[in-house]
This record gives C-alpha cells, structure tokens and sequence, in this order.
C-alpha cells in the first residue's frame, strides 16, 4: 500500500475547502490531508478542520510555495504527495487518477491536465512562456505547464527547492527534470474556479506571470529567459491576430469569425494588432532609369 499525503494550499478559500478536503479523504492512499491556511481572512481553518484535514495555519500570507513547504515539513516522509488546489470541490475525488502513476512506479511526477473548457482563462502569454521554457530546456512537450494539480514521489519532492510564490509549479518541473525525473500529464476532469477577466483577475496573473519569469531567470539566466518571454509574446501577438476575420464589403461573418472578432475585443488588442492580418507591405515600383 503507498503512503500518500496531499497537501492544500488555501488563501479564503472557506466556500470550497470542506468538499475538497473530504473528497480527496476518499482517494485510497491517501492517508492525511493536510491544509495550509495561508493567512486566510475568513473562516478557511474551521471548514478545512471541521471537514477533518489537518490544519496548519501561517500567521501571514506568504505565497503559495511558502504553504506547500510548511505541508511537507508537517508530513513526516510519505511515498507520495498530492498537491492538490483548495477550489477543486467534490472534483478532487478524481486526483486517485494522478496518483496511481506514481504509486505504481511509472511516473515520478505526473501533472493533471485540465477539460479545455476549464483550462480557458487569458490571454495565455505566461501558460505559453512555461511551455517554451521546459519545451528548450528539458524538451518536454506540456499542454498544461503550471498545473497546481500534481502527484510527486515522496523522496524527490522532499529533494527539491521549492520556487517562490506561484513560481513553484514551473519551478518543480524544471528542478524534477533536472534530475532526470519522469514526468507524465493526465488527463482528469478537475473542476476549479476560474479567475474572471476583469481589473482583480488580470492583476493576479501578472502575479503570477512575475513569480513565473523570476522562478525560470533564477534556474536558467536571464538572457534565455527574455528571449522565450518575446518569443511567447510575438506568438501570442500573431495567434490572436490571425484568429481576427477580414470581410469585403457586403459580406457576413461566419459564427466562428465573429466569436474570433468578439474574443478580440474581449482582450482589447490594439488597432494595429487587430490589423495586421488585413495589412500587406507596400512593394516599391521599379523606376526606369533615363
């Protein structure tokens, strides 16, 4: 029988806690859940508690990285840690999924992949900067690369330096393949809460943008780091642009082109950017000589 521990890291999370700590109390393994209340303002330690996780509480907020590392340091040494986010709900139940890979010896790290549906959230710059990076420096192809919903053997984890704040899960990814870890995606029908796409929601992912370059800067050097970030950035630049339909007069959008204009209005891309796929270089004309 494996010995799996998971560990929630939970910043006001009182409203989803409790079904995921008692959902994930039905995943054979795992013998302790345990909740780290990342200086939550509301009532996350009593529902995490009352739900039957072992709570630790940080006096202060200090990231998520900082939460998951007082998790270990509470978990003794088991075979196997779930990491597992507080809003997954009664969704949490399907992390058996992640965890038999690594149970069974065929993975040392595996990385839930969400439904697309719930993998949709911005503009994608820092998901497709983490899939560039480990993409050049370890050369594996992720479809989600900072998925918080991972299953890591125990010694390796207990091994690794964790990456501050929201830079732990490219972090891990990057350390574990440095050591010539296996890593594997899964794909599981987790369901989370989504952060909106408003003024709240674009500021926490520039966040967690930042926690993500300075994790990949401190493992691979800035000049690799700036040029995978300009590099995701054109790409994203001329995804977006192209997704953007060009009509002749008198003609209708398809329904597939006006979601695609809609979306980038939605973003509030710039006129230039928007253009670009209608926009053709001048040629010069050749000037006969006298």
């Amino acid at each position: 029988m494996t010995h799996a521990v998971a560990i929630v890291p939970a910043l006001n999370r009182a409203d989803t806690v409790g079904a995921t700590v008692t959902a994930l109390r039905t995943v054979p393994d795992v013998l302790d859940v345990i909740v780290v209340d990342d200086g939550s303002r509301d009532r996350t330690a009593a529902a995490a508690a009352a739900a039957g996780a072992r709570v630790i509480e940080l006096a202060r907020n200090r990231g998520k990285a900082a939460a998951v590392a007082a998790g270990i340091a509470a978990s003794g040494a088991p075979d196997v840690y779930l990491l597992i986010d507080a809003d997954l709900g009664d969704s949490a139940a399907l992390a058996a999924d992640l965890l038999q890979p690594v149970a069974q010896g065929e993975a040392d790290m595996t990385i839930a992949v969400f439904d697309a549906a719930e993998s949709q959230s911005g503009f994608g710059l820092v998901k497709a900067f983490a899939a560039r990076v480990l993409r050049s420096e370890t050369g594996l192809e992720l479809a989600e690369p900072l998925s918080g919903q991972r299953a890591v053997r125990g010694p390796l984890m207990r091994s690794l330096q964790l990456a501050p704040g929201f830079g732990l899960e490219i972090g891990l990814t990057l350390d574990a393949a440095d050591r010539g870890a296996r890593i594997s995606e899964v794909e599981i029908g987790f369901s989370h809460r989504q952060t909106g796409r408003d003024l709240s929601g674009f500021a926490h992912r520039a966040r967690i943008g930042r926690h993500v370059y300075l994790a990949v800067v401190a493992r691979t050097g800035w000049p690799k780091a700036v040029s995978s970030l300009v590099a995701s950035l054109l790409s994203r630049i001329i995804s977006a642009a192209s997704r953007v339909p060009v009509r002749g007069r008198g003609q209708r959008l398809s329904s597939a082109a006006r979601h695609s204009w809609q979306r980038a209005r939605q973003f509030r891309l710039p006129r230039l950017v928007r253009d670009l796929r209608s926009w053709r270089p001048l040629r010069r004309r050749r000037t006969r000589g006298p």
